[in-house]
């Protein structure tokens, strides 16, 4: 059943299919084409021949009579009446068509004279013959005198083919002459073409079929091998890769494109085993404190400062817990699109003076100076507690390394009527340009940011927030000059 429903099958079986409605359709165009230009052949010959029997009688009663040619007399029924004499120059005139035309045999065409009195003036049949062609007068009367007609009869079941054709003679009706032609002959060739098609198109598409499934199985042996090679590429084993053809066809496209998947499935799954072992263990330190603050209280009596000591530090640390996994679920939501923007026209230079209020006793604490230039107007459309968590996000980045003493400053920028940027630049140590690439990098933190506070998070959720709001982020840092960071957005 699998080999019924396989590709390569399908794939045979439509060549066939298709194989045998071209060859019966050219077969039968051909039969009835060829079946009509022999019969057209067959009637034209007979309509020429007609007509050389015809001049042939006139030029032999001419020359006999010395150019004094008159027609029969008219008998009692009103039409022309053929002397003996007369029928003598038919018969001479019948002989020398046979002669000139060579004739070996009558069988060619059978050949009668009649007279509208269906009186038989001349003939080249014999007396047999004659009763098997030409046995029906009421038959022949209508198309006799129509002038030129044809029709086909049979003798034991085979076909012959009849034509008469009226000869006047000064807009008179003068006699009538009969040609037939037995069609057996093109009946067997026909016979015999179509039993030659029986046989060759089935024939035919038995080795259309075998071809077919010779070149499918040829030209798909690359997809199985496809086939077996992703059969041993797992989850846990993501190195292996599809072989290819080098030759740029579609099978070569397909693998090359299906290894381009498995690169970033692999690279996908790398970043998962990575993001699951740094959330482990950014779990795993204030999990670890609070697991050490509750062993200390339960060792032994506690005073009641010691024990607010401890839950203080227990407090501290599950806050800290539930805002890692807050972000957490944020990126988690980013990544599956699942994001909810209410996204309204805002006020930019609003929403970053309620930020720089939030910030500005922290920064006060930290003996750094936290400045804000902001334009008179300033309309972007989004979601202004996302905005207001990016924003406090890069603030608190900013303040955070930048060394007691130094200055922040917040400016946002029109840049024409198409663009509004908003640049936070502090006077901190600056950034190396190999880190500098890795900045939005879950989890990822300097060798100057572990001694701070934090899991790595905050520009990975500055990143997403900038992107569902159609906004580009960009970094520019100089060790010991501080750090920029530019959000561009679309102005209203």
């Amino acid at each position: 059943m699998m080999q019924f429903r396989s590709f390569k099958f399908r794939l045979t079986f439509g060549y066939a299919f298709m194989m045998t409605v071209f060859l019966a359709g050219f077969s039968f165009l051909m039969y009835t084409e060829l079946a009509r230009a022999l019969y057209r052949d067959v009637e034209r010959s007979m309509f020429t021949e007609a007509q050389s029997i015809e001049q042939g009688i006139v030029a032999s009663f001419e020359e006999h009579q010395d150019g004094r040619f008159e027609a029969p007399p008219t008998s009692e029924k009103g039409v022309l009446a053929f002397p003996p004499e007369f029928q003598q120059q038919v018969s001479k005139a019948i002989r020398e068509w046979e002669r000139k035309q060579r004739r070996i045999t009558r069988s060619l065409f059978l050949v009668r004279i009649v007279g509208l009195d269906r009186s038989l003036v001349g003939s080249n049949l014999g007396g047999w013959e004659r009763d098997i062609l030409f046995p029906d007068y009421e038959r022949d009367s209508a198309l006799m005198e129509k002038g030129d007609s044809y029709q086909t009869i049979h003798f034991q079941k085979n076909p012959i083919r009849l034509y008469y054709h009226l000869v006047r003679f000064r807009n008179r009706p003068f006699f009538t002459i009969q040609i037939a032609k037995p069609l057996y002959e093109i009946k067997k060739t026909l016979t015999r073409l179509g039993l030659i098609i029986a046989v060759i198109i089935p024939l035919g598409v038995a080795l259309a079929c075998v071809a077919g499934w010779f070149l499918a199985k040829r030209f798909l042996r690359p997809v199985d091998q496809m086939i077996q090679q992703a059969r041993k590429i797992t989850a846990a084993y993501l190195k292996s890769r599809l072989p290819r053809t080098s030759t740029q066809d579609e099978l070569d496209r397909l693998a090359e494109t299906l290894n381009e998947m498995i690169d970033r499935l692999e690279a996908s799954t790398r970043a998962v085993q990575e993001f699951s072992s740094n959330v482990s263990h950014e779990f795993k330190t204030p999990l670890a404190i609070i697991r050490g603050e509750i062993d200390l209280a339960l060792r032994r009596s506690r005073s009641q400062e010691d024990l607010l000591r401890a839950i203080g530090v227990i407090s501290e640390e599950v806050n800290g817990l539930i805002r890692l996994v807050d972000d957490l679920m944020f990126l988690v939501r980013n990544d599956a699109k699942q994001l909810v923007l209410q996204k309204k026209s805002l006020s930019l230079s609003l929403v970053l003076e309620q930020v720089y209020k939030l910030c500005f006793e922290r920064a006060r604490q930290s003996g750094i100076a936290l400045e804000l230039e902001l334009p008179s107007n300033a309309q972007v459309f989004g979601d202004e507690l996302y905005l207001k968590r990016l924003f406090t996000n890069l603030l608190d980045n900013a303040i955070k390394f930048t060394e007691s003493g130094g200055r922040v400053i917040a400016r946002v920028t029109l840049s024409g009527r198409e663009k509004v940027t908003v640049n936070i630049e502090d006077t901190g140590a600056g950034i190396d340009p190999k880190t500098l690439q890795n900045l939005g990098t879950r989890f990822f933190r300097a060798d100057q940011a572990r001694s701070k506070d934090g899991a790595g998070l905050g520009l990975s959720i500055v990143k997403a927030i900038s992107d569902a709001h159609g906004a580009k982020l960009r970094f520019e840092s100089s060790l010991g000059k501080g750090t920029q960071v530019f959000v561009d957005f679309t102005s209203l």
